[in-house]
């Protein structure tokens, strides 16, 4: 039988970052901005008392739950939860974290304090410290690109069907495959794995049978709201949101670029072809409705 015993800890980390208070602050408190460094989320509820929580690891395993909740929020000064750490089936951790953001002269003090108990040797102070360092440098990296300015394409369509309906066109494969693209593409999916951080990677069929092959990752799966991050050139980060009215739905679609360069090489050519995606999702509807 396995030896039980707990380990108590408790460890501090400072960092500066070039943004200010609003900025590094919305880093934690925004889903889509959080999930440019840290695990996405399945469930975000930035609230007193809410719940959030992310699933990820390895190919093959072990799956590692995050599951915490807010205790206190003091927006753009402080922020305390508490969050149990689980590998697979068996509870490796639970701590208790305060965020504190102070302003200075270089942009924004950072200190990360954890107090933790780790169960049975599953997981060390030492390596949780580490984790955590790694994933602020990423903070920091992840503040350092929204420095940019947004590329960013907007489509809007109103559909005359339940939101549930244009959900499942949008996260069934076997309907996605048959509206997604510009006139005249199919698609060969070979990877669908929907979930925050699974990957997508697909080839799309283009009149003149040139394949060009495409890789993404989910970075929120929702109801009301689907991100995927695109990794093939060119990058872009594509939000779609699915908003009820009154038994119809209003989807937002956009495309925002990580670069000037390619927003501008090809603005002109996927504001067409993001219509047609939408005219081409219309159709599927329509007929699903049928």
């Amino acid at each position: 039988m396995k030896q039980r015993f707990t380990t108590h800890s408790t460890f501090k980390i400072e960092r500066m970052y070039q943004a200010s208070l609003e900025r590094a602050f919305a880093a934690w408190s925004d889903r889509s901005a959080k999930a440019r460094w840290f695990q996405p989320a399945e469930e975000f509820e930035f609230r007193v008392g809410g719940r959030e929580i992310g699933r990820g690891g390895p190919p093959g395993g072990p799956v590692f739950t995050f599951e915490a909740y807010y205790q206190e929020i003091v927006p753009n000064e402080r922020l305390v939860y508490t969050y149990s750490l689980d590998q697979d089936d068996i509870r490796i951790s639970v701590s208790i974290t305060t965020v504190e953001f102070i302003p200075a002269s270089e942009g924004v003090k950072l200190i990360f304090t954890e107090q933790g108990t780790f169960f049975d040797g599953y997981d060390t102070p030492e390596q949780r410290e580490q984790g955590t360092k790694e994933l602020l440098d990423l903070l920091g990296k992840s503040l350092g690109e929204s420095n940019a300015e947004t590329f960013e394409l907007v489509s809007r369509r109103g559909f005359d069907v339940p939101r549930n309906a244009v959900y499942r066109a949008w996260t069934e494969p076997e309907l996605l495959a048959q509206w997604w693209g510009p006139n005249g593409f199919t698609n060969t999916f070979h990877t669908f794995d929907l979930r925050p951080g699974g990957a997508w990677e697909f080839t799309m069929h283009g009149p003149n049978d040139t394949g060009y092959p495409n890789r993404s990752v989910f970075q929120e799966i929702g109801p009301d709201r689907i991100v995927v991050r695109h990794e093939s050139s060119p990058r872009f980060t594509l939000t779609a949101t699915f908003q009820d009215d009154g038994g119809k739905t209003e989807v937002s679609f956009r495309q925002a670029f990580e670069s000037l360069e390619d927003y501008k090489k090809l603005k002109p050519l996927c504001e067409e072809a993001n219509e047609q995606n939408l005219d081409r999702l219309g159709s599927l509807l329509k007929k699903l409705s049928e």
